[in-house]
């Protein structure tokens, strides 16, 4: 039951992100046709739809959540929610877990449509290069998407949504402008380190961003359970 309400709150704000990707891939067309305008999109504009992702996808917590417009306040289906017998640990973690599934699953497609729309990039790299790179995709984003999780425990929807694309601007200024440890660069990591461009795979990102989740999500599950709603 739980997997399936998640499902309900999260269908239209899926159905708006696949309509951002597909509007991002309008934009790369004429742009993907050069290497330089590959290694430009790669570096810039494809962390642009990560974030977009996470901040859409990831949810309010254990609270109950709108399908499509970002709320403030309480939902006032939250109470019958938190009265169900399972643990905050449950609910907070199958409504994180179907957020990051569909959001794993957005930038498969985008990697798919990207290859497939690009004859310059079919030219230069491998499906399994692809495939590799929608890995590092899915595995950099863990860390930006568990911060989005943590800001719904902590505020209202919108502004979680905005907290969420002002921390990871503020991160990808610091990483860029200030000497920033290799593992520790994740916006490099989907980038100049990518699959795509060095065609290797930048694990020590990847492992670096999904320990970061990890501890992002356990601090979200600390505050769930200690706040009253």
């Amino acid at each position: 039951m739980l997997w399936h309400k998640a499902w309900l709150e999260t269908r239209f704000r899926l159905l708006f992100t696949l309509f951002f990707m597909c509007l991002i891939l309008t934009f790369q067309h004429g742009a993907a046709t050069t290497p330089p305008g590959v290694h430009g999109i790669v570096r810039f504009s494809n962390p642009i739809l990560v974030v977009m992702a996470c901040s859409m996808l990831a949810g309010a917590g254990i609270a109950t959540q709108p399908t499509l417009a970002v709320s403030k306040g309480t939902h006032g289906s939250t109470l019958f929610t938190l009265s169900l017998p399972v643990s905050r640990l449950r609910l907070l973690g199958v409504r994180a877990g179907i957020g990051w599934l569909e959001g794993a699953g957005v930038l498969g497609m985008y990697c798919c449509a990207f290859w497939f729309l690009s004859p310059t990039l079919r030219g230069i790299v491998t499906p399994a290069d692809m495939f590799r790179y929608a890995v590092t995709l899915a595995g950099c984003a863990s860390a930006i998407y568990c911060l989005s999780v943590l800001l719904a425990t902590l505020l209202d929807d919108q502004w979680r949504v905005w907290g969420t694309m002002i921390g990871s601007g503020v991160y990808w200024w610091v990483s860029t402008h200030i000497p920033f440890p290799a593992f520790a660069n994740i916006f490099r990591g989907m980038g100049e380190d990518s699959p795509l461009i060095a065609h290797t795979m930048p694990w020590n990102v990847i492992a670096f961003s999904a320990g970061l989740g990890i501890i992002l999500f356990f601090t979200a599950l600390k505050i769930a359970k200690a706040r009253e709603y």
